[in-house]
């Protein structure tokens, strides 16, 4: 008997390589995807591409949703869909020897809604070293762009026929400017005396402190 195909384990599908040239999006793409008439299988199908596009540029993608299918009269039917609280990918890139995490959106309509800025703007305001990537396949108006200068963390709106050079965007950003995300500090403290706080929680007086601990999560730009 041949032997049994070794099964990937979670991590080797995580970081699956693709080849760039392959799997690129092309116009032709696009609008064969646009044509797909079920608003969930477009969607699946613009997440799945972004997937390996984004693999082979060496960068660590996970999707958040899972399909649970069962099967009805010989066919399968989709039964549920685990939520993803708004994001659809997420994971990590090494930039300039800095791990920094990612959250993404995929949006496969004919025009990208300034609504989802201000989602990923949500999203974003409690993960510390995180940046927004927003991934879509149709137009976006220019007013979209102010609104990412605003946002406390880089967004990144970028179309899927475009998303093969994300990585250079980011490094570009990274060594001209600097990349902007929350950031996010833990202070442990084993001892206090007679210590005054503000409305917000913030120690405003204290006769003693010892033994304290500070991390920080995060960087700011340049």
């Amino acid at each position: 008997m041949p032997p049994k195909k070794r099964k990937r384990t979670e991590k080797e599908i995580i970081i699956e390589n693709y080849n760039l040239d392959e799997v690129k999006a092309t116009k032709e793409w696009t609008e064969k995807t646009f044509k797909i008439l079920n608003t969930r299988v477009k969607g699946d199908t613009l997440e799945e591409k972004a997937v390996q596009i984004l693999r082979a540029q060496n960068i660590t993608t996970t999707m958040t949703k899972a399909h649970l299918l069962k099967e009805d009269e010989g066919k399968l039917r989709l039964r549920k869909i685990i939520g993803d609280g708004g994001i659809d990918l997420f994971g990590e890139m090494v930039i300039q020897n800095q791990t920094l995490q990612w959250i993404a959106q995929c949006k496969m309509t004919k025009q990208l809604e300034n609504g989802t800025i201000n989602e990923m703007k949500g999203l974003l305001s409690s993960r510390p070293n995180t940046i927004g990537i927003i991934i879509h396949g149709g137009n976006k108006s220019r007013q979209i762009e102010s609104m990412i200068e605003t946002a406390n963390s880089d967004i990144f709106v970028c179309h899927i026929e475009e998303l093969h050079m994300i990585r250079n965007q980011i490094e570009a950003k990274s060594i001209q400017q600097g990349i902007r995300t929350i950031a996010m500090t833990r202070m442990k403290v084993e001892e206090m005396e007679e210590v005054e706080f503000d409305i917000f929680g913030r120690i405003t007086k204290a006769k003693r402190i010892k033994n304290v601990d500070i991390q920080t999560w995060g960087s700011q730009s340049k």
